[in-house]
């Protein structure tokens, strides 16, 4: 048995009892003006349904290596921005501890850009190895960022999670953009 079929046993259990009747999207017009989104990495010590005790529609999640910004990362906001109807308070969360910390070892890194034809530069930048610094650049990044005027983000903050300790510390208050939509 794969660990993933321990999942599926699992979800007949949850599905056994659930009804999920309610969780279907409601139309625009039912939709808050704005939503919470957490940007996290997919490390499975940071789930925020742990760390933070999100449920259900208390936040949309999107997860990659780091909780690093992206393209995709950008794409996405604008996508549900759009698809949601509503703006988003975007909350981008890094950790200590950060697997992607390996990334600023030269060995790791080239035979990880050798292995994946990933650019070695790109990959500097994505290693978290001092969280309160990724996390302010990935801020001015989402507000500075073109594409998410003040009609997608209606504000950008940055957290670091203390692995050590469990506590989640602000670095960033929340900001708005300085932009607004193109007319």
């Amino acid at each position: 048995m794969t660990e993933f079929n321990e999942l599926l046993e699992r979800n007949r259990e949850f599905a056994a009892n659930a009804d999920l009747g309610g969780l279907a999207m409601p139309p625009k017009e039912a939709m808050p003006d704005k939503l919470l989104l957490l940007l996290t990495c997919v490390d499975p010590r940071v789930e925020p349904a742990g760390f933070l005790g999100v449920g259900t529609w208390d936040a949309g999640v999107l997860r990659n290596a780091g909780g690093r910004v992206d393209d995709k990362v950008v794409e996405d906001i604008a996508y549900l921005s759009m698809r949601l109807g509503a703006r988003m308070d975007v909350a981008v969360i890094h950790h200590t501890q950060c697997g992607t910390g390996m990334l600023s070892e030269p060995a790791f890194r080239q035979a990880f850009a050798d292995r994946t034809g990933l650019d070695e530069g790109a990959l500097t930048e994505r290693a978290v190895t001092d969280p309160t610094t990724t996390v302010r650049q990935d801020v001015a990044k989402l507000l500075a960022n073109p594409l998410l005027s003040s009609d997608i983000i209606a504000s950008v903050s940055g957290h670091v999670l203390r692995l050590e300790t469990g506590l989640v510390e602000t670095v960033v208050e929340a900001t708005a953009p300085a932009r607004t939509p193109a007319a």
